[in-house]
C-alpha cells in the first residue's frame, strides 16, 4: 500500500514535469516573439506546481493534519485573545496614541475630572503627573473610551 502511494506520487511529479517542459517547449517555439512570454511561463509553472501540491496533499492526507493543526491553533488563539482582551485594546490604543501627532509628552490631559501633564507613553498606559506631584497611570484605552480634554504644551518663544 505504501509503495502504491509513493509510485503514484512519482508518476504525478513526472507528469507535471512533462507538462511543464512541453508547455515551455511550445511557448519557446510558437510564441517566442511575444513580449512578456516569460511572465506567462512563470504563471503556468505556478499553476502546475499548485495543482501538483494539491494532489500530493490529498494523496498523503496532509490536509487533514493541517486542518487539525490550524483549528487547534485558532481555538487557542481565540481563548488567549479573549482572556487578554483589555490588554490588547490598551496596546492598540497605546500605539495609536504614540503615532497621533495631536498628543505628545508635556500636554495637559483631563480624564474623569482628573488633570495631569503627560510625562511618559507606554504600550499599555500613559503616565501623567498632577499639580500635586501625584503620578496618574491612565490606561491607554481611556483616551478613546471617555471624554478627554487635551491642552497642548506652550511652545517657548525665542524672544
Amino acid at each position: 500500500m505504501e509503495f502504491d502511494i509513493i509510485s503514484k506520487a512519482i508518476v504525478s511529479i513526472a507528469i507535471s514535469l512533462a507538462v511543464f517542459l512541453g508547455t515551455k517547449f511550445f511557448i519557446s517555439r510558437r510564441l517566442s516573439e511575444l513580449q512578456g512570454i516569460q511572465k506567462l511561463l512563470g504563471l503556468i509553472s505556478v499553476i502546475i506546481i499548485g495543482f501538483e501540491l494539491t494532489f500530493l496533499g490529498v494523496l498523503f492526507d496532509l490536509f487533514t493534519l493541517a486542518a487539525s493543526v490550524i483549528a487547534s491553533v485558532g481555538v487557542a488563539f481565540a481563548l488567549v485573545s479573549f482572556a487578554l482582551q483589555n490588554h490588547l485594546k490598551n496596546i492598540v490604543s497605546g500605539i495609536g496614541l504614540y503615532v497621533n501627532p495631536r498628543i505628545s509628552i508635556g500636554d495637559i490631559v483631563e480624564i474623569d475630572g482628573k488633570k495631569g501633564t503627560i510625562i511618559e507613553f507606554h504600550l499599555m498606559k500613559t503616565i501623567a503627573l498632577t499639580d500635586d506631584g501625584i503620578f496618574m497611570n491612565i490606561p491607554n484605552l481611556k483616551f478613546s473610551e471617555s471624554l478627554t480634554l487635551i491642552s497642548h504644551k506652550q511652545k517657548k518663544s525665542n524672544n
